[in-house]
């Protein structure tokens, strides 16, 4: 702006000297105009005013170009070398630069070095944990620092891009003019000299600035070098007194390591900085040097012809001056008479201080060109001030600059929270330390307490010995003369060779005996029962008190030689424990009941063809599905080496106490490893406390010896701890339907077999006095399995049913399942053989199992349906028209 106000102030005070780009035509006022001061004259005058105004404006910027043509030639002549020293010398201060900004680069490398190498040796002398700690703190400040730092030096390189390239495009402007005027400059040269002359004069002045920048840029390394070693001298000096000063007070030293580590953080970006602005700036020298290696080939390719025609151009330039001077002469004349006339023309304007007053046209010019100036020095004041987007950018970095601030301290509360739980964490680790010594000595003390605790357990087994000494009592039992004498004798009985001929013999032996223990059964009782047996392992006898529901199972099994006892049921059973028994930790014992005792003597090899029945007295005392479960689930397995009961989790045979002298020798002999565990065990118990066997050990050894058959405990026992349930053995269950009773559950039904007993035996006369017959368990399972096998009306039997079954379905929307179906069919087949027939048999299955899925109804016509469908089953039928008057 301030070369513009030199221009127009050159262009009012001096003639003008070349004439204007193009013309344009100005109309001035008449004489008769000035004279009229009617309305009409003064508006023309007006508007006449402001075209003279519009046209003197267009002169004198007419006259500005002009003058500017005339004079640009010369002007950049004069610039030509002007620019050439300018570059020059902006070359060299952009070099010497580049040498200072190398030279501080340098010294911030080595006194980065410095302050690392301090700073290493000051983290040497901290203790393991501050170091780790003040690692973690120095990292994350790092972290934090370098984010914002690299924010910073992003937004600093995107400007200083943007810089340089302006600096580039400017450059290149300037060039491009440089070339345009030198070309003019040298067009215009009258008699200039020969080609040749020019080229070496260009060439000596190419090769001087060069040889001038090599020197100079020497001359800078030199003393950059020298500056170097004396800030490093100055630098070494400093870090002496530094290091004293530190020594003297370690938590000084950790602070100043925190700002000597920021500061080289610093100075590491710093000198990346640095490094990049040397990038662009060698970038721009080479583009320098370039422009320089150009010229010198513009100046190399100069030759006469060119002179020549350049020659011409330059005429031809001449000509077009000459008419635009001309042109200017022209309109500097016009100029001239519109200056005189508009000095005659004057004109009313209103005046602040004396009214209206009548002024010429030249001082309202100029007074319009004051007001003009005061203008744009007002604007060069006001553009010296932010505009609204730089004062908005100031305040959003003031609000940043605050919102740092802020962070800084957050960052700064963080920092001390860190090192406060550091401190907590050195407490910690003093209190750690503590406990972990009371650790270590309350492990060296229960070491001592479990050796003791080994020996007193060895000392125990050695009194305790056998773990279940009830069943061990069995296996001793079963093992003399007197048990197995009295199974001989039961073998040696008459044998029973039908089923027919057992309903016959049970009911005379139960009605021949004495007075006191008579006791008269029905043949169809007697047949229910047996087919019971052939159906379920579980047989539940059900009926008024008196009947003899408990005494059927004991003379049944007494008329056949067959073992029986009887368990009684208590109301407080709540799982399989009071069944079977439990394991007592304190005495390591376990402790069988009576039903688990007599399980196991009657699943003893030589009692497994003896018939047994164990009798569970008023079973629904306690809820079935609790304590017997187990016996429901395995019942239903076919493969009988399935039924399984697990007493206990783990084995419950021990290690003998001693082991014959055979034994060791064949154990030495084959077994050297096992032998070498026995050989342990031994010295464990004589109160060696160094002798340790492991888990696996006695594992090894309890399996070897369990093969020989040496170990301690019940040895009819599967795996020491499961009890077998063989295919001898009944369960019958006695139940009750009273207030004190539960109610059975269907899934008991459905697995058992039901005998109802509903009236009290009557004698039937003549009793033929019966001995003791004896039938084993498989000649018993054969006959039965012949029985069904045999069974010709199955077809029946399944018709009957199937009709039953769509009545239950159509009338009560209920079925039975297939297992029933298959129940019944063998109950119907083993109580058809045993000399009963076929509607009693059926009668008795729906009457016991079927009836009492519907019976609890209360839809009186689809009973009066039932009754109509079951008229061959006289037992059903009772029960049906009991409940219909019930209903009634």
């Amino acid at each position: 702006m301030g070369e513009d106000n030199d221009k127009k102030t050159e262009v009012q005070d001096q003639p003008p000297k070349s004439p204007p780009k193009q013309e344009q035509k100005v109309e001035s006022p008449t004489a008769d105009g000035k004279a009229s001061k009617t309305s009409s004259e003064l508006e023309e005058k007006k508007e006449g005013l402001k075209e003279l105004i519009t046209d003197m404006e267009n002169l004198e910027g007419e006259k500005r170009a002009a003058k500017e043509t005339a004079s640009e030639a010369k002007r950049r002549s004069e610039e030509i070398e002007e620019k050439k020293e300018e570059l020059s010398s902006d070359l060299m201060a952009d070099i010497e630069d580049f040498e200072g900004e190398k030279k501080a680069a340098e010294e911030t490398a080595a006194e980065a070095k410095r302050l690392s190498e301090e700073i290493e040796e000051k983290k040497e002398e901290l203790d393991d944990l501050m170091a780790d700690i003040e690692v973690f703190e120095l990292e994350k400040k790092a972290a934090e620092e370098t984010a914002s730092e690299a924010k910073r030096r992003s937004e600093e390189l995107e400007e200083k891009r943007s810089d340089l390239a302006k600096q580039l495009e400017e450059l290149q402007t300037s060039y491009d003019a440089m070339k345009e005027d030198y070309d003019k400059a040298v067009y215009t040269i009258k008699k200039a000299e020969s080609a040749a002359e020019i080229v070496k004069d260009a060439q000596e002045n190419a090769e001087t600035i060069l040889s001038q920048a090599e020197a100079d840029a020497r001359q800078v390394l030199e003393l950059a070098d020298k500056e170097r070693i004396e800030k490093l001298t100055m630098a070494s000096e400093k870090a002496r007194d530094v290091w004293k000063e530190q020594i003297e007070n370690l938590e000084k030293q950790i602070k100043d390591i925190s700002v000597r580590e920021k500061e080289l953080h610093d100075a590491q970006q710093n000198l990346e900085k640095e490094k990049q602005d040397f990038g662009f700036k060698k970038e721009a020298l080479d583009q320098l040097n370039e422009y320089v290696k150009k010229l010198k080939e513009i100046y190399s390719t100069g030759n006469p012809s060119r002179i020549n025609e350049l020659g011409l151009e330059l005429g031809e330039e001449r000509d077009k001056y000459r008419t635009l001077y001309e042109r200017y002469e022209s309109l500097s004349k016009r100029w001239a008479e519109s200056q005189i006339l508009l000095d005659t023309i004057k004109t009313e304007i209103e005046d602040p201080a004396e009214g209206r007053k009548i002024a010429s046209i030249r001082e309202i010019v100029s007074a319009m060109q004051e007001f003009k100036e005061k203008h744009e020095k007002l604007t060069e004041i006001y553009s010296k001030y932010p505009d609204d987007k730089s004062i908005r950018i100031l305040e959003e970095k003031a609000q940043k600059a605050e919102n740092l601030e802020r962070a800084n301290e957050a960052l700064e509360q963080e920092r001390n929270r860190y090192r406060e739980e550091v401190i907590a964490a050195k407490n910690t680790r003093k209190e750690l330390e503590v406990v972990k010594q009371e650790v270590e000595a309350t492990n060296a003390l229960n070491k001592h307490l479990l050796q003791e605790l080994e020996s007193h357990k060895t000392a125990l087994e050695s009194r305790t010995g056998d773990t279940c000494p009830s069943l061990s009592k069995v296996d001793t039992e079963t093992d003399e003369s007197d048990f197995i004498s009295n199974v001989s004798k039961r073998t040696q009985r008459t044998p029973i060779t039908s089923l027919n001929e057992m309903v016959s013999h049970v009911k005379n032996y139960a009605g021949s005996r004495a007075k006191a223990e008579r006791l008269f059964y029905k043949d169809n009782d007697i047949r229910a029962f047996l087919a019971g047996m052939a159906v379920s392992k579980l047989i539940i006898l059900q009926g008024m008190s008196g009947t003899g529901k408990s005494s059927l199972p004991r003379i049944f099994s007494e008329s056949i030689s067959g073992f029986h006892s009887l368990i009684p049921v208590e109301s407080s059973w709540r799982d399989r424990n009071e069944l079977l028994g439990y394991y007592n930790d304190f005495n390591k014992k376990f402790n069988a009941k009576s039903f688990t005792i007599e399980l196991y003597k009657r699943s003893k090899k030589r009692c497994q063809e003896i018939p047994t029945f164990i009798v569970l007295d008023e079973m629904n005392l306690a809820r079935i599905e609790y304590y017997f479960s187990d016996f429901l689930a395995i019942l239903q397995e076919p493969d009988l080496n399935k039924w399984l009961i697990e007493l206990v989790s783990s084995d419950m045979r021990t290690l003998p106490m001693e082991l014959p002298d055979e034994v060791k020798q064949k154990m030495k002999m084959n077994e050297v490893a096992v032998f070498d565990i026995w050989e342990k065990i031994e010295k464990s118990r004589q109160g060696d406390l160094k002798t340790e066997t492991t888990d696996e050990e006695k594992e090894k050894l309890t399996s070897y010896l369990a093969k020989l058959g040496r170990l301690t405990g019940a040895k009819g026992l599967i795996d020491g701890r499961k009890i077998k349930v063989t295919g001898n053995i009944w369960f019958a269950g006695t139940a009750n339907q009273d207030e004190s009773t539960f109610e059975i559950s269907d899934k008991v039904y459905d697995r058992a077999q039901v005998v109802s007993l509903y009236e009290k035996g009557k004698s039937e006369g003549n009793y033929k006095h019966t001995e003791e017959k004896f039938i084993s368990a498989t000649d018993l399972q054969t006959l039965f399995d012949a029985a069904i096998n045999g069974f010709e009306k199955r077809k029946a039997v399944e018709e009957r049913l199937d009709a039953l079954d769509s009545v239950l379905m159509e009338k009560f929307d209920i079925s039975f399942g297939n297992r029933i179906v298959k129940q019944t069919i063998d109950f119907t087949a083993v109580f058809t053989s045993a000399g009963g027939n076929l509607e009693d048999a059926i009668d008795y299955q729906i009457s016991t199992k079927i009836l009492r899925k519907v019976i609890s109804s209360d839809d009186g016509e689809a009973f009066l349906d039932l009754l109509e469908a079951t008229k061959d089953y006289p037992r059903t039928q009772h029960l049906i028209n009991k409940r219909i008057k019930n209903l009634r």
